[in-house]
């Protein structure tokens, strides 16, 4: 064994049975970090020694601009790859060089990583038979394995000069064996090779995009690989020599953590009427068409947290002539009630939000007189229609779960960009209590089990549920009595009566044909007929002193009770009733039993809370018992539910 510095000449054996795949172009990306060494029949020299620390991530295509201008700062190792001509030593000398600056996403099944380039450094000739074993972190992909030949001596690409094999002699490796004996008459011939692995695999681990710019060159989260060069029957002197000598190992692929796409709320109002930013609201006693500043929409915004988070299929075609797609997100809904239907999204990308927008895909500058802008992204994402399934078994109340695709047509592979999804939902009707929220969550697609590439193993961005989108309340009525009791010297008592108003005249036929029809003036305006309970909290001495359900209450009906057969002996106590249905109103009769006198001391209205799902009680300006506030209440209301007003 000879050896020189540290690299070594060692025995070496190699399977002889391979089974070859095909040789196809494939894209030129960086070489950000290189190596090479010098061979010959007895002398490995190293020279030009070093290390990379790190590497900064960077866009497919940047490779050849950067090969040049990182060249002299990377390791230089050679790769011989000898032969011997009579009397004299003919060798050629390989500079490998790494893009180690692709980023990987988490839930990838086939994530591509950076190229693996060796550019022959010195005119000579290699022997059929003569390989380069590279070896990755992580098992290959079969059939991913794609060879880009360039320069003066591959004037037809790889076509008839190279066998490619995939898991030889295991999967983690790919042998490239030179078919022919070819002399290389010029420098600068360069080689290509670039897999796709399983980023999602147990133990790959993932990385965090670090504050400081500077990715590690090993450990979780990233994917290497290594050269070895094979010397092949350097038969001039009768001597034959199998050998091995590797190059540094060095990293091909981040893998970044999930979410690697954010998911929010849209900020404001900007693509859909009454879509502000937060989630729709919904009655269910009235269905969809409740509170107009939603408008029954809403918007989502999803946006890459990296450049590459989202890829086109041009993109992905560019570098792989098996790619079949581009990545696609999955939207999906859930808890969406049964009788509601969902719209097809409209889609607006970033390059055509208003500028002032602060997710807008711009630039701008000060002319001298005022800012002028310009859109620089690129991306242009298309969605298909929203597919429903009910959920089985259904759950009460029933509900169904709503998909759509979205396609990323294309992109600036450069800069990360964000998009919104707004939707518009209808029910036919009412809905029935107890729907609570719909959520929303995205994937990357497309989904396993499938041939496609890219391939994704289905992991949601956020933690389920997902994003709350659209909350459901209940129908209800909340009413103060400010004064009630059972408690006195002079047997003092409340008499409550609660109705439930749901049942009116306004959308009926006249009942006799003196009666007015009230239909067409009145009859949008009409209650829904519901029946709910009523639960009454009294609170006397700082403290929740008693509580009383009265049961249901059907529409045009009223409940009445005496305080003191429900909760006796209470003193100087108020009291708020929650009322399972719109419409609801109180009156209060203070009464009292002297023996020789009996009467009533004091009687009043309830007086009619606005509702604490819409109205925070913390914020009351005019305060909540104001005349003032209670007809705004009732203002809005009409305006919200029966004529919402449009923002543009």
């Amino acid at each position: 064994m000879v050896q020189s510095g540290i690299f070594s000449q060692s025995g070496f054996a190699e399977p002889n049975t391979l089974t070859p795949t095909k040789v196809v172009d494939k894209k030129l990306a960086a070489l950000v970090g290189s190596s090479e060494f010098h061979g010959s029949i007895r002398l490995f020299q190293s020279i030009g020694v070093g290390e990379t620390k790190y590497a900064h991530p960077h866009k497919k295509g940047e490779g050849k601009n950067m090969t040049k201008r990182n060249l002299l700062v990377s390791l230089l190792l050679v790769f011989g790859l000898a032969t011997m001509a009579s009397s004299a030593l003919a060798s050629t000398q390989w500079v490998t060089g790494f893009n180690p600056s692709y980023n990987g996403r988490a839930e990838g099944l086939t994530e591509e990583t950076g190229e693996y380039t060796l550019t022959n450094n010195v005119a000579g000739t290699t022997n059929a038979g003569n390989y380069f074993t590279f070896t990755y972190s992580q098992p290959v992909v079969t059939g991913s394995a794609y060879l880009k030949c360039s320069g003066g001596d591959f004037p037809t690409g790889c076509a008839g000069e190279f066998t490619i094999t995939e898991h030889s002699p295991s999967v983690y490796n790919v042998r490239v064996q030179f078919d022919v004996t070819k002399f290389f008459a010029t420098t600068g011939d360069e080689i290509e090779l670039v897999v796709r692995v399983n980023a999602a695999a147990a133990g790959v681990g993932c990385l965090t995009a670090p504050t400081n710019g500077l990715w590690p060159n090993s450990g979780p989260g990233v994917i290497t690989a290594v050269a070895v060069a094979n010397q092949v029957t350097l038969a001039s002197t009768g001597i034959s020599i199998t050998g091995t000598v590797p190059a540094n190992t060095y990293p091909v692929l981040y893998v970044n953590c999930s979410p690697n796409l954010s998911f929010t709320m849209a900020p404001k109002d900007k693509h859909v009427d009454g879509a502000n930013g937060q989630p729709g609201q919904v009655l269910n006693c009235i269905g969809t068409k409740d509170l107009g500043p939603y408008d029954n929409s809403f918007c989502v915004n999803i946006d890459e947290e990296f450049a590459n988070a989202l890829t086109s299929y041009s993109y992905e075609l560019a570098s792989d002539p098996d790619a079949t797609n581009g990545t696609q997100v999955i939207l999906t809904l859930t808890d969406v009630p049964l009788n509601m239907k969902i719209s097809s999204p409209t889609v607006t990308d970033c390059n055509a939000f208003d500028h002032h927008d602060p997710d807008a895909c711009d630039v701008g500058y000060w002319n001298g007189t005022s800012f002028v802008y310009t859109y620089i992204g690129t991306l242009d994402v298309s969605a298909g229609s929203v597919s429903c399934t009910p959920d089985s078994p259904a759950p009460t109340p029933p509900t169904q779960t709503c998909t759509v695709t979205l396609t990323v047509n294309t992109e600036d592979a450069g800069n990360p960009e964000n998009f919104d999804v707004c939707f518009t939902y209808k029910s036919h009707g009412p809905l029935p209590t107890g729907y609570v929220e719909i959520y929303a969550d995205i994937q990357k697609g497309p989904l396993s089990p499938s041939t496609d590439i890219p391939l994704f193993n289905g992991v949601y961005e956020i933690p389920q549920p997902g994003l709350s989108v659209v909350d459901f309340s209940d129908c209800q009525t909340v009413l103060l009595f400010p004064y009630v009791t059972s408690a006195g010297i002079y047997g003092y008592d409340t008499g409550i009566g609660v109705a439930n108003t749901t049942l009116d005249p306004f959308d009926v036929p006249p009942p006799a044909p003196t009666f007015p029809n009230l239909i067409p003036t009145y009859g949008k305006g009409s209650a829904v007929p519901e029946t709910g309970d009523c639960y009454f909290y009294f609170y006397s001495g700082g403290a929740l002193t008693a509580w009383y359900d009265t049961g249901a209450i059907i529409p045009g009906s009223v409940d009445a009770f005496f305080l003191g057969s429900v909760a006796p002996n209470i003193q100087g106590a108020y009291a708020i009733a929650v009322c399972e249905f719109l419409d609801a109103h109180g009156y209060a009769e203070v009464q009292y039993d002297a023996g020789l006198y009996s009467g009533y001391a004091v009687d009043y209205l309830a007086i009619v809370l606005p509702d604490p799902a819409f109205y925070t009680r913390k914020q009351n300006l005019l305060g909540e018992s104001a005349v003032t506030q209670y007809y705004l209440n009732n203002f809005f209301k009409y305006l919200l539910i029966y004529d919402p007003p449009k923002h543009h």
